[in-house]
């Protein structure tokens, strides 16, 4: 009860198991029907997604063609953002009607600051409280243009008369928030006129003329921005000048506002998983004028502020895995048009090599086959190498007679015994006699072998021939679609699974009546093979004979070697009827060819035993009647005729 059980469970427990093994058949111990033309069409794919792969590593490499997505952030309280040197350049000055920028503090003054506002809780109460700090402004000069890629756009200004921060004495600047947050810096120019309260280093000229020389004047600014190349990986910020230009009065008061915009780069440079890395700075964005008409001696008003909206950019390079996953979806694109040009030229080779393996096939005519050329050569070849020894009274006369056909040589053995008369007759030497023979046997065995070559009637296709049965093989009325045609037919009704099982069905039935009921309980008892410690040994392939599940494949060749071996019992036996109708099977030139080699066999066997008593010792030369010697071989000729007239 309990085993039962156990059965069950384990029986039901192996249905979940989803790396199940499925079950396949195979022909000529393949999984699938393969081709050139598929195998070059998969190296091709392979070898293109090789190319893929090394392109898109190589852009990951490079870091050039990154994915990039901006976004506007809004804020409150910007943070604190700090002015150096090496990140913010300024210049600006008061310029003439003629556009020429001056520096005179006997007309008018500019007083720098860094303001700050901070608001503190005072009883319950919000409290700002405002700071100031002076912001040291020279005459520029080049050395004070410390931004190295702006030199060049600096350069056209005639900095003399241009104020510009003088970072010798101020190593950075910070701004943050907006006016309506708890903490507010920002930078402030005041332009006044020249008075006693205001004046500096020189005195101030008469009212009337500064109000005369700033009552039509302009104001230019330079300052430093950036543009975002998002495809620079290490600095994606590229300089660039800004010049904002505008018009300023004695009459009037104006105040500019320059708000800086916060830019932030976000770079995953992370090639599996994300890793960021952030680079900020600041950036001219936008400015706003405000106009007084009230006339006081403060004309103008210059402030760089933050502004509220923060830009960001989101870099990112693809990864391996997005890389994997792209080739992945490209492959089956273009795995699903390479299908579809190789599925109908597999289909008919794989019909081709079923037919093949199942049919013989008429062929058309040629006026030479490469077979019979080479039996042609081979024959001239084993003619020279018997004439090569001692034979060259009768080399013209072989040659002659080798030139013939092959299939008239291989149903005919005259030649070859006219070669055992010559080799008889002319060779005195028993060791050139035997090697002469072996050439010869292996002359014989070539020959078979190359007839059963010629005589495998398959059906052969050229590239050309699948161009042409694609496009027009319904309509073709060629020899080789009207036989792939008909033999499809026959063959696909062979592969149903009903045929298969009568044809199982038949074989139980012919259990019936060759064999009785006790014949059939033992028949179906007979034991499975067993493979022993040693499966090469030899006792075990000749106890285990019977299994046809252990004997080797053997190609046809192999199979008509075998055939030819056993001809001999065969032909011994003729009063077995079933002997006598797989003979009448036998094609004829096959029953001819393996009856030419059964004599030429006797022949040279009964050769062997009419030489046996002349002399033993290597290459002595000796004399021998050349009459005698034919009466000799013409008696073991007649008895040889006799045999074989008896046999057949």
């Amino acid at each position: 009860m309990i085993i039962n059980f156990q059965r069950k469970a384990l029986k039901s427990l192996k249905k979940v198991d989803i790396f199940s093994q499925p079950v396949q058949l195979l022909i000529k111990q393949e999984e699938g029907h393969k081709t050139l033309f598929g195998a070059c069409l998969t190296l091709a794919l392979i070898s293109f997604f090789i190319y893929l792969l090394i392109v898109n590593l190589y852009t990951l490499g490079q870091r050039n063609n990154p994915t990039s997505l901006t976004t506007e952030v809004y804020h409150a309280q910007p943070e604190q953002f700090k002015f150096n040197e090496q990140n913010f350049t300024l210049t600006f000055a008061i310029q003439s009607p003629n556009y020429a920028t001056y520096i005179d503090e006997s007309v008018y003054v500019v007083e720098a600051q860094i303001t700050t506002k901070t608001t503190k809780i005072v009883d319950n109460q919000k409290v700002d409280e405002w700071t100031s700090q002076d912001l040291p402004l020279t005459s520029c000069t080049p050395e004070l243009i410390r931004q190295v890629e702006l030199s060049e756009y600096f350069s056209h200004l005639n900095l003399p008369t241009n104020y510009c921060i003088d970072w010798n004495k101020i190593n950075e600047i910070n701004i943050e928030g907006t006016f309506d947050s708890s903490a507010y810096s920002f930078i402030l120019f005041q332009f006044k006129m020249c008075n006693e309260q205001t004046k500096k280093t020189k005195e101030c000229k008469p009212r009337d003329e500064i109000k005369q020389l700033l009552e039509q004047n302009y104001f230019s600014l330079q300052m430093s921005s950036y543009v975002i190349d998002v495809k620079n990986e290490e600095k994606p910020f590229i300089s660039k000048g800004e010049d904002i230009f505008t018009t300023i009065s004695s009459k009037i008061f104006k105040e500019i506002s320059f708000y800086m915009q916060p830019i932030t780069v976000f770079t995953d440079l992370g090639l599996i998983t994300e890793d960021y890395q952030i680079q900020k700075t600041l950036r001219y964005k936008r400015h706003t004028e405000m106009i007084d008409l009230n006339e006081s001696d403060l004309i103008m008003n210059v402030v760089i502020r933050l502004d509220q909206i923060e830009q960001q950019y989101y870099r990112s390079y693809t990864k391996i895995q997005i890389i994997l996953s792209q080739m992945g979806g490209l492959w089956q694109v273009f795995f699903t048009i390479a299908f579809l040009i190789q599925k109908p030229i597999n289909m008919l080779s794989y019909y081709v090599r079923i037919l093949n393996s199942l049919f013989e096939f008429e062929q058309e005519k040629k006026k030479k086959t490469t077979i019979q050329r080479d039996e042609e050569q081979n024959q001239e070849g084993q003619q020279e190498l018997m004439t090569r020894k001692q034979l060259q009274s009768t080399r013209e006369g072989l040659f002659v007679e080798n030139k013939k056909k092959a299939f008239q040589r291989l149903q005919s053995i005259k030649i070859k015994k006219k070669q055992m008369e010559v080799i008889d007759s002319l060779v005195v030497d028993p060791q050139s006699k035997e090697e002469a023979k072996q050439q010869l046997t292996k002359a014989i065995s070539f020959s078979i072998k190359q007839y059963f070559q010629s005589i495998q009637k398959k059906l052969k296709m050229k590239w050309t021939d699948y161009l042409y049965f694609i496009s027009c093989f319904v309509n073709s009325k060629n020899y080789k679609s009207l036989q792939i045609e008909y033999s499809v037919k026959k063959i696909i009704k062979q592969m149903d699974i009903l045929y298969i099982m009568k044809k199982l069905q038949e074989i139980d039935k012919l259990k019936m009546i060759l064999l009785t009921e006790s014949q059939i309980k033992v028949f179906d008892y007979l034991q499975k093979p067993t493979i022993p410690l040693d499966p090469n040994s030899k006792q075990f392939n000749i106890n285990q004979h019977y299994y046809s599940i252990l004997k080797p494949m053997k190609s046809d060749f192999q199979r008509a070697v075998d055939a030819q071996n056993a001809f001999k019992e065969i032909v011994e036996n003729l009063d077995n009827p079933i002997n006598v109708r797989l003979l009448n099977s036998i094609d004829k030139t096959i029953v001819d060819l393996l009856k030419m080699r059964k004599n030429t066999l006797d022949l040279i066997s009964i050769d062997d035993v009419c030489i046996s008593e002349q002399g033993q010792e290597r290459n002595a030369v000796f004399t021998i009647d050349i009459k005698q010697k034919h009466s000799s071989l013409a008696n073991c000729k007649s008895e040889t005729n006799c045999k074989s007239e008896a046999k057949f």
